[in-house]
């Protein structure tokens, strides 16, 4: 096999929240979506014969989505928009697209879920760069559609 030319950087992806009915995109204001590791429960058992266990796959489990963040106090932008939806137990969903909003675009979608986990703002006097924060979206699912 050849090898691949259409690798992906993620450099113009588009991420979006779902905020008070709509998505809000916040790609302007978000660094990065960490790996998310979907698994299933499996069950095992083992029998008299044989050397191997009999391994069965159940139901999906729970994933969660770390975002990271710039931290800003802009309206609209991703801190403000996640600590409104953690500070209010809100439900929510998120969706980004790998290659950006072009037609064709890979999209994954969560369903919906609650922010479970944000970080405050730290500071650091001696620090030149954004301060950077993350949230944590924890789902039941992620769906895969091409548009």
């Amino acid at each position: 096999m050849p090898q691949t030319t259409a690798a992906v950087t993620g450099a113009a992806a588009t991420v979006s929240i779902y905020v008070s009915a709509a998505y809000v995109d916040i790609s302007g204001s978000s660094q990065s979506i960490d790996v998310v590791t979907a698994t299933v429960t499996t069950g095992e058992a083992y029998t008299f014969d044989g050397n191997y266990a009999i391994t069965t796959v159940g139901k999906y489990e729970p994933v969660e989505v770390t975002v990271n963040i710039l931290y800003t106090e802009t309206a609209g932008e991703a801190w403000m928009s996640a600590r409104a939806l953690f500070e209010g137990r809100t439900s929510t969903k998120l969706k980004w697209l790998p290659l950006g909003a072009a037609s064709g675009a890979d999209t994954y979608e969560t369903g919906t879920g609650y922010i479970t986990s944000i970080d405050y703002p730290p500071v650091d006097a001696a620090s030149a760069g954004p301060i950077m924060v993350s949230f944590t979206l924890r789902v039941p699912s992620i769906t895969y559609s091409n548009t």
